[in-house]
């Protein structure tokens, strides 16, 4: 059962909800709800392909003329095949998210559009691991958890606003994960980048850039921490 229609988290801290299309999205594919909680239910254009993988030419490949594409004609967009998705992010039952291509490189669609995934938007990979995937056509986003332990996210409102200039993130790379202890036990790690992201900017813009000597298809956990520090553990 989904709650509060989140489904998980995605690598770059944007929730991915689950709920009937509204069909009113930005450039990155997402949206704000009623409580201003930015969140995904597409594929996320500029997650993926600042992370290198295969996506449509347009970033509005839901379109057609002005009007919402039939929903026949949407994986169409979409190359059949590409490099398979790395894990992009966690659900609430634990299980990994992947998004448009499995581990064979196959597009992913929805069950009721001929594709092999569950009714719950998941399946086994080659090797017997099951998870989740952002298809190519509805529902896009998993419908249902298949998990037995399900968790949830909470967030609280605040009467702070973010500076005009934007906030300053500083990514971090560091050999093992084991060794890391506390936010503030960096001693082995090395600094990639310093980015800030204004007010205006896309959640996902706080991906590291292209010519960063972090790989972004890599999988990674990244933490924000209060101080404005990304730690990427690989």
């Amino acid at each position: 059962m989904i709650q509060d229609d989140v489904v998980g988290i995605l690598g770059n801290g944007v929730l991915l909800d689950s709920h009937s299309q509204t069909w009113s999205y930005d450039i990155c594919n997402g949206h704000s709800d009623t409580t201003g909680q930015y969140h995904y239910h597409l594929p996320p254009s500029c997650l993926l392909e600042e992370m290198g993988m295969n996506y449509a030419d347009t970033s509005k490949w839901w379109m057609d003329d002005g009007n919402v594409r039939n929903y026949n004609e949407m994986a169409s967009q979409f190359p059949s095949t590409g490099s398979p998705s790395p894990v992009i992010g966690r659900s609430l039952d634990g299980y990994p998210i992947y998004a448009l291509y499995d581990d064979v490189g196959d597009l992913q669609r929805g069950a009721d559009y001929g594709g092999t995934v569950d009714e719950c938007n998941g399946k086994l990979d080659s090797s017997g691991n099951y998870g989740y995937y952002i298809t190519a056509d509805p529902p896009f986003a998993p419908p249902c958890l298949m998990g037995t332990d399900i968790g949830y996210f909470t967030h609280h409102k605040t009467s702070k606003t973010c500076p005009a200039s934007g906030i300053s993130t500083t990514y971090y790379i560091c050999p093992d994960s084991s060794e890391i202890s506390t936010f503030g036990d960096l001693t082995n790690c090395t600094v990639v980048e310093k980015a800030t992201r204004s007010a205006t900017s896309s959640p996902s813009s706080l991906q590291p850039s292209e010519d960063s000597s972090v790989n972004p298809s890599m999988d990674f956990a990244a933490v924000v921490a209060a101080t404005g520090a990304a730690v990427l553990f690989l």
